[in-house]
């Protein structure tokens, strides 16, 4: 938890300390539709979601990103009979190059990730990593690999696991650990645009989560722009969660949640502020 309070404490320092044209930050939000599912266990969770980011370029190069998105949840399910239907994520993030060509470059990325009471019952996730990034950045493609090592916690909400036998000891599991992704963009056309990811974190001798993402982007400037909505796009994506929740189980007890993955499929729209 120190080290997340460390990185959240450079971001907002780093911030501060650069003045910026108005011009260099994008703001954006975004409202949309949802269905959170657990895949295991054929659950489907549906409801609305707003956002919030910001992109921030100093003139001395620095860069800063975040984001803020609340999921409200039409919560009808058998998973957590006491869950309280809203749940949320945050980003924080910056990145800089060690060196830079035409295309291709090699930097630095610091990120800090949080999710908080998921209906599949993550009741809090918090990763802080530093890493080392290669990219290639064309005019259609943009591609990057990283790794590095930083901070993983991942804690299990304690309704689900009670039912299963647990108490509320042994729910958190927080450690140094080891992380690598890639990350993929596609342009097709000025309109349309196709981006994946794919990462995963390991301690010294096992998985302990594996996150894959894949988007659709496309310009909806024809039928949304004018009047108040500045650069309106409509965002498909998906996100998927596998979790290695051996960690948490016990001798003599079932596994301690019935599932071990979840997927969130969210369609939206975002609009420049």
């Amino acid at each position: 938890m120190k080290l997340a309070r460390v990185f959240a404490a450079l971001f907002f320092a780093a911030a501060s300390i650069d003045g910026v044209a108005e011009d260099s930050q994008d703001w954006r939000y975004s409202v949309g539709v949802h269905d959170y599912l657990v895949p295991d266990v054929n659950s489907h969770t549906y409801g609305l979601n707003v956002g919030v980011s910001m992109d921030r370029r100093s003139d001395s190069g620095r860069h800063l990103v975040a984001s803020i998105d609340i999921f409200l949840d039409r919560d009808k399910d058998h998973l957590d009979t006491d869950h309280l239907p809203i749940w949320w994520q945050i980003h924080l993030g910056s990145n800089g190059d060690f060196w830079r060509g035409d295309r291709t470059r090699v930097g630095w990325t610091a990120d800090l990730n949080t999710r908080i009471n998921t209906v599949s019952s993550i009741e809090r996730q918090i990763t802080a990593l530093p890493a080392i990034v290669g990219g290639y950045d064309g005019q259609v493609l943009q591609a990057s690999l990283e790794a590095g090592a930083g901070w993983f916690s991942l804690e299990i909400d304690d309704d689900a696991p009670r039912q299963q036998g647990y108490d509320r000891s042994g729910l958190r599991n927080s450690e140094f650990a080891y992380s690598a992704a890639a990350k993929l963009t596609l342009k097709l056309g000025d309109s349309w645009a196709i981006s994946g990811q794919a990462r995963g974190w390991w301690d010294s001798h096992r998985p302990l989560e594996n996150y894959y993402r894949a988007a659709l982007r496309m310009d909806a400037n024809k039928w949304f722009g004018g009047g108040v909505m500045k650069q309106p796009a409509v965002v498909l994506s998906a996100d998927y969660y596998w979790y290695n929740l051996a960690v948490y189980n016990q001798p003599n007890l079932p596994p301690i949640l019935r599932w071990n993955d979840d997927l969130v499929i969210r369609l939206s729209l975002e609009v420049k502020w």
